[in-house]
Order: C-alpha cells, then structure tokens, then sequence
C-alpha cells in the first residue's frame, strides 16, 4: 500500500527530527514543505539540515531557488507534484515534512491557480493600512474578513488577485472541491503541537544558537551577492538583522524581535493546522512514531 506521511507543527516543535525517524524506518524520501528552506545559502536563519548530514540526500526541494528570485505558491505547487511522481517510481512511501501550510495545502489539495498577469502595484504601495484594507473590501469582502487590516502583504496581495484573476480569491476557493489531489495513495497528517512553555524555550534556543552560528554573517554575505527577493527577506531572522546591521536596533533586541516574531508565527501555524488539515495531534513526537507503527 503507498503511505504519503504529512508532518506538520510550528517551528521548533521537532517535527524535522521526526520526518527523519519515519524517513529511515520506511527507506522513505522527505519532501520539503518549509517556504524559505527552498532557498539557497539561506541555512542558519531556516534550521536547514546541513549539507554534511548523512540525511541531506534524503531531503527534496531544499537548495533549489537563489535569494534574489522569488517563489510563488503555484510553483511550488508545480515542483512538489513533479518530485512526487519522479519518487514515486522507486518508492511506496514517502514524506512530506514543513510548517508552511498553505504550500501544503496547495501541493495535496485540488488548487487551480490561474497564471499570473502583470500587474502594476505602485497605487498600492503609496496606500496606508486603512486605505488598503477599504479597496480589499470592495474587491473582495469575503477575503477582507479573513485578512487583518495590518497584514499589510496579504492585503495588496488579495487586491492584486482581485485586480488580475477572472475570479477573486474567495470565489476561486469556493469553487475547488477541497479534495486530495492524490487518489492512488493512504494519506496521512500528524500534528506535531508540543506544550506552549516546552515550544517557547526552544525557540528561545534556537534563535540564540542561529546567532552562535553566524546568522550576522551568513546575513552579510547574503547582501553583498544578492539584492534579496521580497519573498526571501520575508523570512523571520532575516529581515531583523538587516535592520540590525543598519543600525535600527541593538544585537540583544533583534534578538528579543526575533524570538517574539517567531512565537507569534508559532501562533498562527498551530491555529492554521488545526482548523485547515485532517490531522492527528500529539504534544510528543514519540506518540506519532508509536501510532505509525501500530499501523504497520
């Protein structure tokens, strides 16, 4: 029987560990569903698995795009369905491991992306949050109220739909059947949600051990090739220290901003998994595995 495992958590729940765990015991692949580990020379600020790691080679769609291109939901759709049917050539079982939810949702589930046109944003840009969020409204009044009025990306970037597509966002949602794009396969999502205080220190953690890293330098360097992609500098860690490094803030505040950025994204990655996929939820990872092997 071909087994596809999905797991999901927020960020620093340990869920990569445990991809890896399931990955050996099926002699699976592992298919990356992390936004911002698609980019190359981006590895400190995303927890990327190191190149030197025996497990790297496992790893698919890591390393694929350069931090000065951006990368859309549709063509990370577009990969992930072409890497999927190259592995499953060679293999019954494979998993799918990220915290990016609307790129797993758009990879498993029947979403039909119309191409993109031009579009020209500069009335936009000039908008305040208010102004922006009035013309979302008009435009789209049912992806208005799902949108935050100072969620100010997600704002121009519902209006540019609106503007563009036949269909506005919320009409081309509800015309999908919300099904699973794969038939032939059991589907499977595991919810990796530790406990609030045991998720908040390793976050605390994990940021401190990206600066013991070289997050300041790997950020450097990333400025002095490349003029960074809006997508890419939207990652968390990355944006803060370039404001670091222009003088914005102290090194002990950008800190401090990356650990509350990390923790409110934490937020709204278990609300998401929640309410948006089928999953089974456990606080440890050992549960998971157990449940997963029970099944065999």
């Amino acid at each position: 029987m071909d087994m596809l495992f999905v797991i999901v958590g927020p960020t620093c729940s340990g869920k990569t560990s445990l991809a890896i765990q399931i990955a050996d015991f099926f002699n699976a692949p592992i298919i990356n569903a992390d936004a911002f580990q698609i980019y190359q020379e981006m590895n400190v600020g995303t927890a990327k698995i190191p190149k030197e790691s025996g497990h790297y080679k496992k790893h698919y769609l890591i390393d694929i795009v350069k931090p000065n291109e951006t990368y859309s939901i549709k063509k990370y759709q577009e990969d992930f369905r072409q890497t999927y049917r190259e592995l499953k050539k060679n293999h019954e079982t494979i998993v799918v491991c990220g915290g990016s939810g609307l790129y797993i949702k758009a990879a498993l589930y029947d979403y039909v992306f119309e191409d993109e046109k031009e579009s020209d944003l500069s009335d936009l840009e000039k908008m305040d949050n208010e102004q922006l969020y009035a013309l979302l409204e008009e435009l789209d009044h049912e992806a208005a109220k799902k949108i935050h009025i100072n969620n100010r990306k997600r704002v121009i970037r519902a209006i540019q739909i609106a503007r563009t597509h036949t269909l506005n966002k919320s009409a081309a949602i509800e015309q999908q059947e919300h099904e699973l794009f794969f038939k032939n396969e059991v589907v499977k999502f595991y919810f990796l949600n530790p406990n609030r205080e045991q998720l908040y220190a390793n976050i605390n953690t994990r940021v401190e051990q990206m600066f013991e890293k070289g997050l300041v330098d790997e950020v450097e360097n990333l400025l002095k090739k490349y003029r960074l992609s809006l997508t890419a500098k939207a990652a968390i860690g990355y944006k803060e220290v370039i404001d670091y490094l222009s003088h914005k803030f102290s090194l002990e505040d950008c800190k401090d901003i990356i650990k509350q950025r990390t923790r409110n994204y934490a937020k709204r990655q278990i609300t998401y998994f929640r309410h948006q996929l089928p999953c089974l939820m456990f606080s440890d990872k050992n549960q998971i595995i157990e449940d997963i092997l029970k099944n065999e």
